[in-house]
């Protein structure tokens, strides 16, 4: 396969316990006949999507959310965010769940039954969001910032227009994961990095920061508040004024921090 097949290539899994939804699924995304888009796997529970996932390095995600074991959201909230899909599509019965399925940053939320041209118009979009994101990962520099073997980094080196800027880790308030690169959030400031959100935080000292989401590695001492800001949604807001996500699987673990 040449590397333009490739980028017009767009693998999609699809999440559901039912056999038939399942199916469905398949079948209408053969139907909305979007170029280059292709089923690559049916899976039956989280679990078996986790490893799928990994393995085929999917750009578009069909999730269910109500599902045994692990349901959608606490599959995604184990995926690093640069092992996400760039496009994550809920398609469930429960309609309910539709403001929880955005702030997992997705990028649609069908309710069944799905009518076809519904689905079209999410794939087409997922297409669209996935070039976005290639192009976004083209452009950023691919060097990644050293990281002291053995001891934990007092400072971050980040590419900026042909310059390096030294971010000391005593500046920094945040940091925000995505799918190829991170936003280090520091003095009021935003800057990108290519740079796994995993390794970062393997190279920060655990005593200062804390993972409270997929997606967001925060400085401890910053925070001077928690609000659950709906039934399945929590914040933290820091002395700064930012406000960081928490999912609801791990805000118990953020609160015991906070009593340490």
């Amino acid at each position: 396969m040449t590397s333009s097949q490739i980028a017009n290539t767009y693998r999609v899994v699809v999440v559901d316990d039912e056999p038939l939804a399942r199916d469905g699924l398949r079948d209408a995304v053969e139907r909305a006949a979007v170029p280059g888009v292709s089923v690559v796997a049916l899976c039956e529970n989280g679990v078996v999507a986790l490893d799928r996932i990994r393995e085929l390095q999917p750009e578009i995600l069909l999730l269910d959310v109500a599902m045994p074991v692990l349901d959608g959201f606490a599959m995604l909230e184990q995926l690093e965010p640069e092992a996400t899909p760039p496009a994550v599509i809920f398609v469930t019965a429960y309609d309910e769940h539709a403001v929880r399925a955005f702030d997992a940053e997705a990028l649609d939320f069908l309710v069944k039954p799905v009518a076809d041209a519904r689905l079209r118009a999410a794939l087409e979009r997922a297409v669209r969001r996935i070039a976005e994101a290639r192009a976004l990962r083209a452009g950023l520099d691919a060097e990644p910032p050293p990281v002291a073997a053995g001891r934990y980094v007092q400072q971050l080196v980040i590419p900026d227009r042909g310059r390096r800027l030294v971010v000391p880790v005593d500046e920094v308030e945040w940091i925000e994961g995505d799918t190829y690169y991170v936003r280090v959030h520091a003095q009021g400031r935003v800057r990108l990095l290519r740079e796994r959100l995993s390794r970062l935080e393997a190279s920060l000292d655990p005593a200062r920061f804390h993972r409270t989401h997929r997606s967001a590695l925060v400085r401890l001492d910053l925070i001077r508040e928690l609000r659950a800001d709906s039934p399945y949604a929590y914040s933290a807001l820091l002395s700064t004024g930012a406000r960081v996500p928490v999912s609801r699987e791990r805000v118990k673990q953020l609160e015991a921090r906070l009593k340490v």
